[in-house]
């Protein structure tokens, strides 16, 4: 059976070779200085091609889908002459560029290509297209733990949410495709819906820079950037397949494009992705009911010509994710023996199927965006509709396993409008205005009070952002101003309808500015103050989370979840100010980059355990929706250092401190002290293969030592039947001590074959090689279980 299932795979590769078209060329290589020490964001174009790229982090670049031909390659950086070589393409071909020093240009200022997106950003970090290879197969949350300055808040092996400087959900934006992501991702067990394998890269800004997407973006924005779609006739895509040992999971995505004979600057995309995954398993047990089924799909066309261009792009998400099925209990007691027994209960053996307790959800995004180029300036208009369904089910009796205790409906209709303009030899304005119209709907027939009511909500927006260049600098400054308005109706645990209108509006400033320094140096700096006002799931949640297997209670409900009047003092938008700077430095063989921050958040909405709270469902650890002032610290640091030309080394450091201001206390889930290092030898050519590389990675996480004190649902109830309150000093409490320190150790390598019309990538990596057993602080079912353990993962890529 596993032959037929490699051979499946194999054939699957190789059918695409018989579409194949000759526009499928790939040029790669690697930028160096004299010395032979890589230059990372050089710019490159190719003078028969528009566009161009930036070498990332390790010197190399890639341009694909080429035409055989001669094609002349043209590098630029700071301080270096410039770089122009003609080259003869036949399918493939690798050229190393070789910079050398211009000691009288060395004060020229070079414009180079940015990220999609990120224009008005100062504080951005990359992952290309090389680090999505490595990744591939994972989350989009998994994906971007490989970025210094951000984590995850996770749910178990399967549910992964970014987190930028300690701070996730509603405070981090996402836009995939240009679309501002919106579903039901109010919890720690609501990944984002989007398929990494749509991306050509994923930008971060950590800070509050791109301002003209919104006002909430208190820790930052994640921006999903699709490939260009092509504009010249031909056939081209690629096949990817990935399998991991543990789950015993395969992916299998692939991608079709092109443009339309006779009619340059028309190109099409299709898309979509293909997996399954069983339970996962830990170094000693397995983790039952952990599996995924996914299935996802995209398309996109659109129509390109030097003054005007459109777009249409549709994407359907959609997965069945199992929830530990360990985490449900029937009595008070079970509930204090799941949180200390080894295995968790019901733990079984290795299965594919899903049962309860499980989530399922899809998500569909249309988009339809212009631009039109004139003389004046650049109009841009994009319209957005996104349809969000979540569907959850729980351990259920009485004939009712097969009925979701949670359906809901979100539907999101978004409309930007932007105007830019350049208003002298340095400086650009550009302002604009945006809208949403955002409608929950809870579906009839779960037999439950619903976790969060049914609202519509109402916002709008207007932003001005104006850019100045200098000589060695460029800067910016931003401003926005925000309405929001909630129309809400639920009901409490008593079957009380209840019903509140409510509306916010602040406005939101940023300043930045990027300095390019002598020797090799750059500084780039960011000030700004942003607000968000609460979610409805912050204010009105009541009820058991199944994902988490916790009992939540939003601001506005009391303990027996009866709406207490709504008055701007029960609760207040949280106002974040952030600084952030980042400096740069390059020696010859040497980069280092440092970036410390601090943002304080006043007001800032977090979960708070409160204790062991009895239901008919059973028991569940309680938490509510609490506000603080919150106070976040820290610095990432990131170096490279070549020790020759094919090694390097990479170290990285995540540090991050906070602490809750008003109880003069610290927060739970948040994210631990963090150090990698990193060591790769690569290989340009190997007899006929290509881009050889082995690869080996250390990640030690400390011990959350900032964390508040613990205290045991055991402790809880007994100290309950002596009619003692543990927690009534208000302190913060965890259920359990932070989880110990633990070491990880990661290995891959890769190669490339390059073939007739075609390009085959292998890569073969183990992660956690030595098996070790640990739990991570921001998993929310480390109450349960230990993370999972050694997995073996092979991929193989074809490109034609």
């Amino acid at each position: 059976m596993t032959n037929k299932v490699v051979m499946l795979f194999v054939a699957l590769h190789l059918c695409v070779s018989v579409v194949a078209q000759p526009c499928r060329g790939v040029l790669t290589g690697q930028v160096l200085d004299e010395t032979g020490a890589l230059i990372a964001g050089a710019s490159l174009s190719l003078k028969e091609v528009s566009g161009g790229q930036l070498s990332d982090g390790t010197g190399h670049y890639r341009f694909k889908s080429l035409c055989n031909g001669r094609y002349t390659l043209v590098a630029q950086f700071i301080g270096y002459q410039p770089f122009e070589q003609t080259i003869t393409l036949t399918d493939s071909a690798a050229l190393v560029v070789h910079l050398v020093p211009d000691l009288q240009r060395l004060e020229e200022v070079v414009i180079e290509e940015r990220p999609l997106n990120t224009e008005h950003a100062h504080n951005v970090v990359v992952l290309n297209e090389r680090d999505l290879e490595k990744t591939a197969g994972k989350t989009l949350g998994e994906s971007l733990k490989e970025l210094p300055g951000v984590s995850t808040i996770q749910t178990g092996p399967g549910i992964f949410k970014p987190v930028i400087h300690g701070v996730h959900s509603q405070r981090v934006l996402i836009l995939n495709y240009g679309i501002r992501q919106e579903g039901q991702q109010w919890g720690a067990d609501h990944a984002p819906e989007i398929d990494p394998f749509i991306a050509s890269n994923i930008v971060v800004i950590k800070d509050a820079s791109a301002i003209k997407y919104g006002s909430d973006a208190l820790g930052g924005v994640i921006v999903v950037n699709p490939p260009e779609l092509p504009t010249k006739a031909g056939l081209g895509g690629s096949m990817n397949t990935v399998l991991q040992s543990n789950g015993r999971s395969g992916t299998v995505s692939g991608t079709l494009e092109g443009g339309i004979t006779g009619h340059d600057g028309w190109g099409w995309r299709v898309q979509g992705t293909a997996k399954r995954a069983g339970d996962y398993h830990t170094p000693d047990y397995g983790l039952t009911n952990t599996g995924v089924k996914e299935l996802n799909f995209s398309a996109a066309t659109g129509y390109h010509r030097d003054t005007y261009g459109i777009e249409a792009f549709f994407s359907r998400f959609q997965t069945e994710i199992g929830i530990l099925k360990g985490t449900s209990v029937g009595n008070v007691d079970d509930l204090g023996a799941a949180m200390e027994r080894q295995p968790p209960q019901y733990t079984r053996s290795f299965r594919y199927d899903i049962g309860e307790p499980r989530q399922e959800v899809m998500h569909n995004l249309f988009k339809l965006n212009g631009h039109l180029n004139t003389s004046r300036g650049i109009l841009r208009m994009q319209y957005g509709f996104q349809n969000n369904g979540r569907t959850e089910y729980d351990i259920r009796f009485g004939g009712l396993s097969s009925t979701p205790i949670l359906d809901l409906i979100l539907n999101t209709h978004t409309l930007e409008t932007e105007w830019e303009v350049t208003t002298g030899r340095s400086s650009t304005v550009c302002v604009g205005v945006t809208g949403m119209m955002q409608n929950n709907n809870n579906q009839p027939g779960t037999k439950r009070i619903p976790l969060i009511p049914d609202f519509t909500t109402l916002s709008g927006g207007t932003f001005a952002i104006i850019k100045f260049q200098g000589e060695h600098w460029d800067a910016d400054f931003g401003g926005r101003y925000d309405y929001r308005h909630y129309d809400v109706a639920g009901y409490n645990s008593k079957n009380i309808l209840y019903k509140a209108n409510i509306h916010f509006h602040n406005p939101s400033f940023t300043a930045g500015a990027t300095v390019r320094l002598p020797r090799k140096q750059s500084l780039h700096l960011n000030v700004s103050t942003a607000w968000r006002p609460p979610h409805v799931a912050e204010l009105y949640s009541t009820g058991k989370n199944l994902g988490t297997g916790a009992y939540e209670l939003g601001l506005l409900l009391d303990t027996a979840s009866n709406v207490v009047d709504i008055r701007r003092s029960d609760f207040n938008v949280e106002q974040a100010f952030k600084g952030i700077v980042t400096y740069r430095r390059d020696w010859q063989d040497f980069f280092v980059e440092v970036t410390p921050y601090v943002n304080y958040i006043a007001n800032y909405i977090y979960l708070r355990p409160e204790g062991v709270l009895r239901q008919v469902a059973g028991p569940a650890a309680y938490f509510r929706y609490t506000q603080t002032d919150a106070l976040f610290t820290g610095v990432d640091i990131t170096g490279q250092w070549q020790l020759a030309k094919a090694w390097k080394i990479t170290p990285r450091a995540s540090l991050l401190r906070v602490t809750d201001e008003r109880q003069h206390d610290y927060l739970v889930f948040i994210p631990s002290n963090r150090f990698d290092l990193g060591v790769r030898y690569e290989k340009l050519t190997v007899s006929r293969w290509k881009d050889f590389f082995i690869e080996s990675q250390v990640r030690y996480v400390l011990k959350q030592y900032n964390a508040p004190r613990a205290i045991s649902p055991r402790q809880l109830l007994d100290a309950k039947a002596q009619g003692e309150n543990p927690v009534s000093d208000g302190r913060n409490f965890d259920f359990q001590v932070a989880p110990v320190s633990y070491a990880l150790l990661n290995v891959s390598t890769g190669i490339s074959l390059p073939a007739e019309k075609l390009r085959y990538d292998f890569r073969l990596g183990v992660d956690n090689v030595l098996n070790t057993s640990y739990r991570e602080y921001t998993n929310r079912l480390r109450y349960f279980a230990d993370e999972i353990g050694r997995n073996f993962i092979f991929s193989m890529k074809c490109i034609f």
